[in-house]
């Protein structure tokens, strides 16, 4: 296949994408190694911090054709999710992305076929250490991605022992399957959560996949995530592959054929900062 690079666009950095009324939102920069990477941060004296981590942006154009210059994404509903939730919490970018220009040690294989690849997953749990070595009171992690970014934060759970909660919607979890799926190649040189031969113990794991999903079909990754050790496995009713909040009103919302009991209070917690958009559910 002839891969073509795409030409250049402007991109929005994360201090331009935060509104000003939201109190304790700060952009910065974690160190990763080799990298620099770029996230926004909530402050907060809790014990618990929630990490988001966004989906896999535009790392192609033109049907896959043609590699993209910058792979960030345009909407970013991974961070409004953040930023209605109170600290401390954190939106951990990945390499390379929400950069205003792309440089060495950047190059397309990082958010093409390298995209859940050892390279990435060190630089963003080097960049997470680093945060919460500069939040001495948590002792607990919830990491929360969406599509690959929920193939990040289950991978990344495994390498940082405060991790004990993920939440992964929408996630391809056998990434051969899903190139397979869409006539993509493979993603050769990234990690393949579906052949990972050990799972932690002590992590809660839930994985939600949309019933009207085309991109990541529940048909073809519910049974790949019920092998996955301890996992809690949900199909949300009218729920897509967009996100953020069909998944977290299909959670909270009555009538949808969920066990409410499958929620933990402290997820159900941060999942009532979006209730205020959804029918007939009370704050």
């Amino acid at each position: 296949m002839l891969v073509m690079l795409g030409c250049a666009s402007g991109t929005q950095s994360l201090a331009q994408r935060i509104d000003d009324d939201v109190t304790g939102a700060v952009a910065l920069t974690l160190p990763a190694g080799d990298f620099v990477l770029q996230a926004v941060e909530r402050s907060g004296a809790g014990e618990e911090a929630w990490v988001f981590i966004e989906g896999d942006g535009r790392p192609w154009r033109a049907g896959g054709q043609v590699i993209a210059e910058n792979p960030t994404p345009q909407k970013t509903p991974m961070l409004d999710w953040m930023l209605q939730t109170q600290g401390p919490s954190l939106y951990l970018g990945r390499p390379c992305y929400h950069q205003p220009r792309i440089e060495k040690p950047c190059n397309p294989l990082l958010w093409t076929y390298l995209r859940y690849s050892e390279t990435v997953v060190a630089a963003m749990q080097t960049a997470l250490s680093a945060w919460l070595e500069s939040q001495p009171q948590v002792s607990r992690v919830t990491l929360v991605g969406h599509s690959g970014g929920g193939v990040l934060a289950l991978l990344l759970a495994e390498r940082m022992p405060s991790a004990h909660r993920v939440i992964a919607m929408a996630a391809p979890l056998d990434i051969d399957r899903w190139a397979d799926l869409h006539g993509y190649g493979r993603l050769v040189g990234s990690i393949n959560p579906a052949q990972l031969n050990q799972w932690r113990g002590d992590t809660r794991r839930y994985l939600l996949f949309g019933q009207d999903d085309a991109q990541v079909p529940a048909s073809a990754f519910q049974q790949v995530a019920r092998d996955i050790p301890g996992a809690r496995v949900m199909l949300l009713e009218g729920a897509r592959h967009d996100c953020c909040t069909a998944y977290i009103c299909a959670l909270l919302g009555p009538g949808k054929g969920n066990d409410p009991t499958s929620i933990d209070s402290g997820m159900s917690a941060v999942l009532q900062h979006y209730s205020g958009a959804c029918p007939g559910v009370a704050r």
